[in-house]
C-alpha cells in the first residue's frame, strides 16, 4: 500500500487500510476513549476521513474548476460555467460539500472536548494532537465561510445544541484565527504520518487567512516562517513528465507537500473520484490509458480561451496540464490531465493526492502580502515568483535564469498583481484554487467577463445553504437566512 496507509503501522492498534478509511469517533464514554496515543491518533484520522469522503470527492474540485476562468464544465457540470447560480443537480453537490465539512468539524469537536481529560497523555502530547485537530477545524471553516458566507459556528462548547443560528463572517474568521494560532504553536514540527497536519501546515493556512482578511504584514510574516524553516523546496524539473514527481499517482511526501488529502488506489472507494471526472475513456498518456476505469471528461478547456491561448508553449506546465483531445465538441479542446491514474480500479479509485496547500502557494502568498504591505513589490517578492516561473521552464528554481521577470517591468502593485494572477492560474491549474483566489481579489466577475465573455450573476458568488439545514435547525429561517437568489 502507499501514502498514509503505509505509515499506519506506526500507530498502535491500526493494522489495516480500513483503520484509516473507516475510523471515526466511537460512541463510548469519554473515560474509555481518547486516553491513549493510539486513540488520540484515531481522533485526528476521523475528521480527515470525513474530508476524504465529503470534500475530497469530485464535488468540491469539480465545481471549483468549472468556475475557473481557464476551464469549462461539460454535461451536468456545464451550468456551473454559465455563472448564473447553482441548478438542482449542483445544489445537491454543494450540499454534499457542506455535509462533509460539518461532519469533519463534528469529529474535531468531539475529540477537542475529550482529549484534555486523557489521563495517560502529557500536556504536550495533548496539545500536539489538539493542534492538529484545530488546524483541520480551521481548514473546514475557512472553506465554509468562503463558499457559503455566514453559517452556524459549531464548536466543542456548543456541539450538543442542534438549533444554532448563523454566526457572522467576522466571528467565524476570529474563530479560525484562534484555532490556527493555537495549531501553529502546538502542532508537531513534522507530520506524525503522511497526511496529518503540522506546525507549518497551520502557518501556511494562517498566512492565507490573513491575506483573505487584508492583514498583509501578518500574512507575510506567517508565510515567511514557512519559507525560512528550510523544510520545503520546489521540486526541480527538466521535462514535461518530470511534473509527475510532484503530482503523480506514486508520489508520497514531495518537498512541496504542506497539507494534502491522501488517496490510495489499492481498491475502488479508497481513492480520488475527481480524477475520473477529468479523464476520457480513450485518452492516453505515454501510451497508457489516462484512467484505468474510463472517464467522464466533465471538466475541459479549449484553445479559444485566451488564458490558454496566451500561455507560452515553452512553459512545461502547459503540456503537462493540457492534453489536446476531441471530446465531441470540436478539435480545439483539451483534457485537464494534471492528475491521472492508469491503474485506477474504479470511479473512486485514483491514487493521486489532493494538494490543498503546496509550497508554491506559500511563495505566492508571501509575494502578494509583502507587496501589498509595502505598497509596491520588492526584489524578494519578485524572487519568490521567479522561483516558480523558472521551475516551469526547467531551470533551477533558486538560480537566476533567462526567463526571469524583471522588477523594473513590474514595479507597481497593479502590474505585479496582474503578473501574479496569471502565474497563479498556470501553476495551480486543476487544484481547485482558482475561483476562490479570484473572488478573494474581488476580480472574479471582471476576469470571467474578460476571458469568457460571460456576466457572473450576484447569486453565483455564494452557494446556497442546504434545505435540510433549514428543515432541522429551528434557529434558521429560510426566508431570512438563505443566501441571496436561492
Amino acid at each position: 500500500m502507499k501514502k498514509i496507509i503505509i505509515a499506519l503501522g506506526l500507530i498502535v492498534g491500526m493494522t489495516s487500510c480500513n483503520s484509516w478509511l473507516d475510523e471515526e469517533p466511537k460512541s463510548v464514554a469519554a473515560e474509555t476513549f481518547y486516553n491513549t496515543e493510539a486513540e488520540a491518533a484515531a481522533a485526528v484520522l476521523a475528521p480527515l476521513n470525513k474530508l476524504r469522503t465529503g470534500y475530497n470527492t469530485m464535488n468540491f474540485p469539480g465545481m471549483q474548476e468549472a468556475f475557473s476562468d481557464y476551464a469549462y464544465g461539460r454535461g451536468s457540470w456545464e451550468p456551473l460555467s454559465q455563472y448564473q447560480g447553482l441548478n438542482t443537480t449542483n445544489i445537491s453537490r454543494a450540499n454534499a460539500v457542506w455535509t462533509g465539512l460539518y461532519q469533519s468539524i463534528r469529529d474535531c469537536n468531539i475529540a477537542i472536548a475529550r482529549l484534555p481529560q486523557a489521563a495517560s497523555l502529557t500536556d504536550a502530547k495533548k496539545n500536539a494532537y489538539l493542534g492538529e485537530l484545530r488546524f483541520i477545524r480551521a481548514f473546514d471553516y475557512f472553506n465554509l465561510v468562503r463558499l457559503y458566507g455566514a453559517c452556524p459556528l459549531r464548536t466543542d462548547e456548543n456541539m450538543s445544541k442542534y438549533n444554532l443560528a448563523k454566526s457572522s463572517v467576522d466571528d467565524i474568521y476570529s474563530y479560525i484565527l484562534a484555532d490556527l494560532l493555537f495549531a501553529s504553536a502546538n502542532a508537531p514540527e513534522i507530520s506524525r504520518i503522511a497526511g496529518t497536519p503540522n506546525k507549518y501546515s497551520a502557518l501556511s493556512l494562517l498566512s492565507e487567512v490573513y491575506l483573505q482578511l487584508g492583514k498583509y504584514s501578518e500574512a507575510a510574516s506567517a508565510a515567511k516562517q514557512v519559507i525560512d524553516s528550510g523544510k520545503y523546496s520546489l521540486v526541480s524539473v527538466s521535462t514535461v513528465r518530470d511534473f509527475d514527481k510532484i503530482f503523480g499517482v506514486n508520489v508520497n511526501n514531495s518537498t512541496e507537500e504542506i497539507f494534502y488529502l491522501k488517496n490510495d488506489n489499492s481498491a475502488n472507494g479508497n481513492g480520488w473520484e475527481y480524477v475520473m471526472l477529468c479523464a476520457h475513456p480513450s485518452a492516453k498518456i505515454n501510451g497508457q490509458k489516462m484512467y484505468g476505469a474510463g472517464g467522464w471528461y466533465g471538466i475541459y478547456s479549449t484553445d479559444t480561451n485566451s488564458f490558454i491561448s496566451e500561455w507560452d508553449v515553452k512553459d512545461l506546465r502547459k503540456d503537462f496540464n493540457l492534453l489536446p483531445f476531441n471530446l465531441g465538441l470540436g478539435f480545439n479542446t483539451y483534457l485537464m490531465v494534471k492528475f491521472y491514474d492508469t491503474s485506477a480500479p474504479g470511479p473512486s479509485g485514483a491514487g493521486n493526492d489532493f494538494p490543498c496547500i503546496r509550497y508554491p502557494d506559500v511563495l505566492m502568498v508571501y509575494a502578494e502580502a509583502i507587496t501589498k504591505a509595502n505598497g509596491a513589490p520588492n526584489a524578494d517578492a519578485m524572487e519568490k515568483l521567479n522561483m516558480i516561473h523558472r521551475r516551469a521552464y526547467g531551470y533551477a528554481p533558486t538560480a537566476a535564469s533567462a526567463v526571469d521577470f524583471s522588477l523594473a517591468d513590474y514595479s507597481t502593485t497593479d502590474k505585479f498583481m496582474d503578473l501574479l494572477v496569471k502565474e497563479q492560474g498556470y501553476e495551480c491549474m486543476n487544484e481547485a484554487k482558482r475561483w476562490m483566489f479570484l473572488t478573494r481579489l474581488g476580480i472574479a466577475k471582471t476576469q470571467i467577463k474578460k476571458i469568457k465573455g460571460i456576466d457572473v450573476a450576484d447569486k453565483h458568488m455564494l452557494w446556497p445553504i442546504p434545505e435540510t439545514e433549514f428543515n432541522y435547525n429551528e434557529a434558521l429561517d429560510a426566508t431570512k437566512d438563505q443566501n441571496p437568489g436561492y
